[in-house]
């Protein structure tokens, strides 16, 4: 049993309303978590290389649902997968803008091994490694409307998170990422911060950092909107939700994330509402 009772409170927020993230908390064996997740995204401006500039059309709009779940397979050791479907669409009053994309997402699957448990190394971090793969969705690329970089691939992060005084919870991923499509190969860092207002409200903050490889900006010699994928695209990001748990089982989170800086991509601005709910596989086969 764990010994710190807030920790299923930061597992309901663990799972991403964004994209693949690891956590160094880990269900218990034969427990996890299912969650569903909205992500609404808007733009009215893009970094054509590192300048911000107005998008050639009004706006770009993406809306995502997001399939996330979570497994304990022993004490140190889980999997995760993430899959979804987005639609995305480019407005223009005249001339129209680009046609819209509606198709399934990237599969994202991980699998995380806990190197260090904070509950059982007292005052020690948990220490985590996940090693995960992504699969390619069914979409087209070639478009500023693109739902993805139409490419699979396999990545690699460290992950360090603390509990401290069952109010507070940091954590921190660094990773590395590498993709076939010609797509650069990206070193990405998560770090959250989390603040236990009580047993049913938790409060968190998030920090994002794509730097890929590369050297094509869009509008440089040689590229057209096939060669998207290509591009050298850094995103960074900030975000601030909170999750409310209605039962140990069922959370409610409200998430809203924004770009701060990026390179060859668009300067987004997020709304993301999820539903978790975690289950015990002993407990429901009592």
């Amino acid at each position: 049993m764990r010994a710190l009772a807030t920790l299923p409170l930061i597992l309901l927020l663990s799972t991403p309303a964004w994209a693949a993230e690891g956590s160094p908390w880990l269900p218990i064996p034969k427990s996890g978590s299912l969650s569903l997740s909205y992500v609404s995204e808007s733009a009215k401006k893009f970094y054509r290389g590192k300048a911000r500039t107005n998008l050639p059309f009004q706006k770009i709009d993406q809306d995502t649902i997001w399939l996330s779940a979570n497994y304990g397979l022993t004490d140190s050791l889980a999997l995760d997968v993430q899959l979804g479907r987005a639609d995305v669409s480019g407005k223009a009053p005249s001339p129209p803008g680009p046609p819209d994309r509606d198709d399934l997402t990237d599969i994202n699957l991980g699998v995380t091994w806990r190197l260090v448990d904070e509950d059982v190394n007292l005052g020690a971090p948990s220490v985590a490694l996940r090693v995960g793969a992504t699969i390619a969705g069914g979409y087209d690329v070639g478009l500023p409307t693109d739902i993805g970089d139409d490419a699979s691939g396999v990545e690699a992060s460290l992950i360090v998170g603390k509990i401290i005084g069952g109010r507070f919870a940091l954590s921190g991923e660094i990773g590395h990422r590498t993709r076939d499509n010609k797509v650069p190969d990206e070193t990405f860092l998560n770090a959250k911060a989390f603040l236990v207002v009580n047993p049913q409200l938790i409060l968190n903050a998030q920090y994002h950092n794509t730097m890929a490889g590369g050297s094509l900006d869009i509008g440089d010699p040689g590229f057209n909107f096939g060669r998207f994928p290509e591009t050298t695209e850094d995103i960074e990001r900030v975000g601030f939700g909170a999750t409310f748990n209605a039962t140990p089982q069922l959370g409610f989170g409200l998430n809203w994330f924004t770009i701060v800086d990026g390179r060859n991509t668009a300067d987004f601005d997020a709304v993301a509402a999820t539903v978790s709910y975690t289950f015990d596989v002993y407990r429901s086969g009592q």
